[in-house]
């Protein structure tokens, strides 16, 4: 298998939950009631059953986008045990001897499913895959726009009792997805509790290829991006928000057209060492993406390719509260201040203990002048008095009263 690039990933899908109908149907319609009532469908009314074909009414919140996620293995058993290992999901079968695994993530609810790859799908030379359910509000009518544009049935519309309507089918390029009914919708409610943040077809013809699920499921597509080496990358989604894309295979990549699911981690880097150190092997990545995070393209042992998606450490700080610049701005003048007095504390000390050997130094010389002073006056005002004083008085006087009388 070759590796591949990628544009951008954003976007949540929905998270409806749905089982396959590969088993007997009694049974997976129990599976199916169960798991929908531990993620808290059962209490909304899902189970309201009705076969009314179409509706006049706006198409439901879960036309068009992956609703459920699962996995095709040839051994359930050991798929379950390797993707528990790298990503933090938990795997249990439905009831003791149930043929059907449940993913569970570490808030509880259902978030995927797997089980055994069916002799006959192996007789029509199916590989152990990963595949989404999209959901439609008319599974029918959807299946026969599907063959009439090239698809093939797998699986025709079923009904299962409790659950909804399910129909396996593979698009002209030869890519599984199933289409789904389900008896409620949720209103997008569980969107918020997907763990798969993308989904991506590996295509012999990308713009064909999104054409046929266009028409399909009205997935509106955005314009193509070069991604480098020859490689376009072109998104999809509704509503103005992405949820997929798709690429064409390069013709030297021995790769058949398929869906890969992304599933949302803390750390993508860290998902690729453990993928490694559980026998799997990397395809691509781990690498950053634009529109932010970084992902990493991953086969498990039993070579069925898989994905994971982590979100950049900067989108999850900016959510965090405004306040802090504020807070900072505060902090930082206050320990300034606090630095200025301690400096100037110091300094002050600083001078004070250079002051005082000054001082008691000046207050020596003082003390010894002092005892000089006196001294040297003493003797310097005697000598000068006498000797001036008589000379002066002696020779002015004399000399001037005599012109003044004549």
């Amino acid at each position: 298998m070759g590796k591949s690039k990628y544009a951008c990933i954003v976007g949540v899908t929905t998270a409806t939950r749905v089982l396959t109908v590969e088993v007997n149907q009694s049974a997976v319609a129990r599976t199916w009631f169960a798991i929908l009532s531990a993620a808290g469908e059962a209490d909304r009314g899902f189970y309201n059953y009705h076969t009314t074909k179409g509706t006049d009414m706006a198409q439901p919140s879960y036309q068009g986008r992956f609703i459920w996620t699962e996995l095709l293995a040839n051994d359930p058993s050991g798929a379950a045990s390797f993707y528990t290992r790298i990503l933090p999901w938990k795997a249990q079968p439905f009831s003791p001897g149930s043929p059907y695994t449940v993913f569970t993530a570490s808030h509880g609810k259902p978030v995927a499913g797997a089980m055994a790859l069916s002799d006959e799908a192996r007789a029509l030379g199916t590989a152990a895959h990963w595949r989404g359910y999209i959901g439609a509000a008319d599974v029918d009518a959807i299946v026969v726009q599907a063959t009439q544009s090239g698809a093939t049935v797998r699986q025709p519309a079923q009904d299962v009792p409790g659950i909804g309507r399910v129909a396996i089918l593979s698009d002209p390029e030869g890519a599984v997805f199933g289409v789904y009914r389900p008896l409620h919708d949720s209103g997008g409610a569980a969107a918020a509790d997907s763990d798969f943040a993308w989904f991506e077809l590996a295509a012999r013809h990308r713009e064909t290829a999104l054409a046929f699920y266009q028409r399909l499921f009205g997935w509106q597509l955005k314009a193509p991006m070069d991604v480098g080496g020859g490689l376009h990358y072109q998104t999809f989604g509704l509503g103005g928000q992405d949820f997929g894309g798709a690429y064409t295979i390069p013709a030297d990549r021995p790769m058949s057209p398929a869906w890969c699911p992304y599933a949302g981690c803390s750390s993508a880097d860290e998902v690729a060492r453990k993928v490694v150190a559980a026998g799997g092997g990397i395809a691509h990545g781990p690498v950053s993406v634009p529109g932010g995070g970084r992902i990493v393209q991953f086969f498990d042992p039993q070579r069925v390719m898989f994905a994971a998606h982590s979100m950049a450490p900067a989108v999850a700080t900016s959510a965090k509260p405004a306040t802090k610049p504020a807070a900072r701005s505060i902090i930082k003048p206050a320990k300034k201040a606090a630095k200025k007095v301690a400096r100037n504390k110091a300094k002050k000390k600083a001078k004070k203990a250079t002051r005082k050997p000054a001082k008691k130094q000046a207050a020596k010389r003082v003390v010894r002048r002092a005892k000089q002073k006196p001294a040297k006056r003493k003797a310097r005002k005697p000598a000068r008095k006498p000797a001036r004083k008589p000379a002066r008085k002696v020779a002015r006087k004399p000399a001037r009263r005599p012109a003044r009388k004549k």
